[in-house]
């Protein structure tokens, strides 16, 4: 089953509400959706993209002349096995997934509370947090996976990849030019009132996420190593609040662009290009984008 519709604004699809139109949006129900969409792409002669929840994404002006995929209800789904696996589809959003493995008494993800979006663009980004006890070392989704469901997006094959066959490292997946179907995590049993402990400290620890106040994609930029923040390093440079048109480098947290009204896509890339700049200069540190521009 699919959805399909010509010159959808991807400014519906991204949680920093900014980006044109699309020469065809489609929503799969199942993988026969997602080959539909990949057909309607080749016979257009036309990219594709696929996106989960729309976080982390800074959508253009002139819109994706390709066929955007978004994954629907049909990759909403949560399994429970044995020995404390779980399938899920990547569709789940993550606060779903935190939700019902709690529900279950499986412990493992609780490290991932507050993160938006899905399960598909956690497993693409490797999302991740540092550790609570040792900020050296990152815990991320990569630690807790057990295969990945793909689909080539070139050649049309099915193919479940074991987390040793996956190229994790820092943000990052290795998984460009495949679309995520779903994939298996691997939890333990844990009392409920100590999952929900975990859960309640992860999410107080990004608590002033709330104050954002605007539409935001999250983190801009990657961390450059384990001693200094991208946040912390932008803001040393003076630039929180500063602002391009009716994007603003926010006074919350250096490293997260919002959208205060109407802002343009040239609005955040101006004030990327002006903290990557400033920390080059005062710093002699290239920042890497996090934030993934379509």
């Amino acid at each position: 089953m699919v959805k399909q519709e010509f010159g959808r604004r991807l400014s519906d699809f991204t949680s920093f509400r900014i980006g044109g139109p699309v020469f065809c949006w489609v929503e799969a129900e199942d993988i026969d959706g997602v080959l539909k969409a990949l057909a309607i792409a080749e016979s257009a002669g036309k990219p594709v993209a696929v996106i989960g929840g729309g976080s982390n994404i800074l959508a253009q002006e002139e819109g994706f002349d390709g066929v955007l995929v978004r994954l629907g209800k049909g990759f909403d789904y949560i399994e429970a096995g044995e020995g404390g696996i779980v399938k899920a589809g990547a569709g789940v959003s993550i606060s779903r997934l935190i939700r019902e493995c709690a529900g279950l008494g499986l412990a493992g993800c609780e490290f991932l509370a507050g993160i938006p979006g899905s399960l598909g663009g956690a497993i693409f980004m490797n999302a991740g947090v540092r550790d609570e006890k040792d900020k050296r070392r990152l815990k991320e989704i990569k630690d807790i996976i057990v295969d990945v469901d793909t689909l080539d997006l070139k050649d049309k094959k099915r193919k479940s990849l074991s987390r040793d066959e996956i190229n994790f490292s820092y943000r990052s997946s290795g998984l460009d030019g495949k679309c995520i179907l779903g994939a298996s995590i691997r939890l333990k049993e844990d009392e409920r009132h100590s999952i929900d402990n975990r859960i309640y400290s992860f999410m107080k620890k990004r608590a002033w996420m709330g104050r954002l106040g605007f539409p935001t994609a999250g983190s801009v930029f990657k961390n450059p190593d384990d001693a200094r923040s991208a946040g912390h390093l932008i803001e040393e440079c003076g630039l929180k609040g500063r602002r391009s048109g009716s994007a603003e480098i926010s006074s919350v947290h250096a490293n997260f662009i919002v959208n205060t009204g109407g802002a343009t896509s040239k609005d955040v890339l101006e004030l990327v290009e002006l903290a990557k700049k400033n920390v080059r200069d005062k710093f002699n540190i290239d920042l890497e984008l996090e934030l993934k521009v379509i």
